[in-house]
């Protein structure tokens, strides 16, 4: 029987109330922008240098926190889905992933080596988009850009969301930074309104947006043979 332990191993007696699965919950319960050993171990009631008998380092446990936000993604296709609904739905539900739980964008984009959950969710897209009608390439391409749109999109916005040293929000100072640069120009007025109208919206909103440019573009492709 194994306790998904480095070592897969565990000794005979009581299972342990410690494993690598409660330790991923824990950690995303506590959200992995602040997740330590020592709070982990915290919120488990256990002392922090237990868990090293279930993760390596704090790269492995973000790799199964990693593994555990992405668990209950359903990354197949339904029958009637075509290529654009069945995309536009796998990166909603990684949306959703993001938004519910907040770290797991930035690690996946900072972890040194890939999750191989994020790996074989990536495997299983592009396969399913073949048979949807991409070709090997168009898949790729199309999976890579709108999963790493997606994760950009949900790493920008939490730094946008996030206070300044002196108080307000990112966005808020990002904005009237803007708005200060664009109204000394009247011919950017157009394009000040738009953003600054970007910056204090839903920020899933203008995700969305930039998804359905880019859905918009792998049809006109896929239009032109």
């Amino acid at each position: 029987m194994s306790d998904n332990s480095p070592t897969g191993k565990r000794g005979a007696g009581r299972p342990p109330r410690v494993n690598r699965a409660t330790i991923a919950d824990a950690a995303l319960r506590i959200g992995l922008d602040k997740a330590t050993l020592v709070l982990i171990g915290r919120e488990l009631g256990v002392d922090h240098s237990s868990l090293y008998r279930h993760v390596r380092s704090r790269d492995d446990l973000m790799t199964a926190a990693v593994d555990q936000a992405l668990d209950d993604v359903s990354w197949h296709r339904d029958a009637d889905d075509d290529w654009r609904g069945y995309l536009a739905r796998v990166a909603e539900a990684v949306w959703d992933v993001y938004e519910a739980n907040p770290g797991v964008a930035e690690t996946i984009r900072t972890l040194d080596a890939m999750p191989s959950s994020v790996i074989r969710a990536f495997v299983v897209i592009c396969g399913e988009l073949r048979t949807a009608g991409l070709s090997a390439a168009d898949a790729v391409l199309a999976a890579d850009s709108v999963m790493d749109m997606t994760n950009d999109s949900a790493v920008g916005w939490r730094r946008l969301l996030a206070p300044t040293a002196t108080g307000p929000l990112v966005a808020d100072k990002m904005r009237h930074a803007l708005e200060s640069e664009f109204a000394a120009h009247a011919d950017w007025t157009e394009y000040g309104e738009l953003m600054a109208g970007a910056l204090t919206g839903s920020p899933k909103t203008w995700w969305r947006r930039k998804l359905e440019l880019i859905l918009d573009g792998i049809a006109v492709r896929q239009s032109a043979g």
